[in-house]
């Protein structure tokens, strides 16, 4: 278990796969904080849930054996989590309701937290407890920050439907030419309402959840693969090797072929 100020870690891990899932040994007064990456449906406490891409949602456990059921296409990420009674009225006081999918902002940025949360979950050492600790509140704050309401409210803006499925879609194909002028002609609207419309929706632009996307396909392919900087650049959708380099840094704090050598020493030093 992991414990920072107002919050308690009993579990994290993630689901690829449709079916049922099952917590054991659930204490009173826990929720499951549940990030989901597609658009999925979710039973929880026989309430079915559906989630958008890039949402997140608390639902409170009553009991001790606790069950998730998802139907179709599903990939999320959960966290057992115990908050104290100030913590929670913060959250509430934020508008972060239980029982209401929130959209996520900036998922690059919460992709980046998770994996430091789960590598360091994954380890036994004071160092490695106390590191979780801090991402698992630097995660908690970035959802509190960047929801811009709930999915009910978003999806109270004209054309999120299809804005959803747009979003979707550049996460899925990062290497595609991604043209706003195309993307409103498609939809039958100006420019600056779709920019409107989008951020009201997401909490974020279209272009910055373009360049996020691209970002983490990068990440991915320097962590997964030996291809060249170049190659990497030219898979992910940018212009020039230059501005791939300008903006991986912009956003990492590093350049590609640091990351990647970083990367590769953690991963070494783990397998030792």
């Amino acid at each position: 278990m992991i414990q920072t100020r107002g919050v308690e870690l009993a579990a994290c891990g993630q689901q690829a796969r449709p079916g049922s899932f099952v917590i054991e040994n659930v204490r009173e007064g826990s929720c499951i904080l549940l990030m989901s990456a597609v658009r999925s449906i979710i039973r929880m406490d026989n309430r079915l849930y559906y989630m958008q891409p890039f949402t997140f949602l608390l639902h409170p456990v009553a009991l001790k054996q606790f069950c998730m059921e998802t139907q179709g296409t599903t990939a999320y990420r959960y966290l057992l989590l115990r908050f104290s009674q100030e913590y929670s009225r913060a959250m509430e006081q934020g508008g972060l309701n239980m029982h209401e999918p929130h959209t996520i902002a900036d998922p690059l940025a919460i992709e980046g937290i998770w994996k430091i949360l789960i590598s360091e979950w994954e380890q036994d050492s004071a160092l490695s407890q106390e590191s979780a600790g801090h991402a698992l509140k630097l995660l908690l704050c970035l959802l509190r920050q960047s929801s811009d309401g709930t999915v009910s409210r978003a999806a109270e803006v004209p054309h999120y439907d299809k804005l959803t499925a747009l979003r979707h879609e550049i996460y899925l194909h990062p290497e595609e030419n991604w043209f706003i002028q195309d993307i409103c002609d498609d939809i039958g609207i100006s420019r600056p309402y779709f920019h409107k419309l989008y951020l009201a929706a997401f909490g974020t632009t279209c272009t910055q959840d373009v360049i996020a996307s691209r970002i983490a396909c990068a990440k991915r392919l320097l962590e997964e693969t030996d291809q060249p900087i170049a190659v990497i650049s030219q898979k992910c959708g940018f212009e020039t090797d230059i501005y791939f380099m300008r903006q991986f840094k912009r956003h990492v704090g590093m350049t590609p072929t640091a990351y990647r050598r970083i990367y590769r020493q953690a991963v070494s030093k783990e397998s030792l």
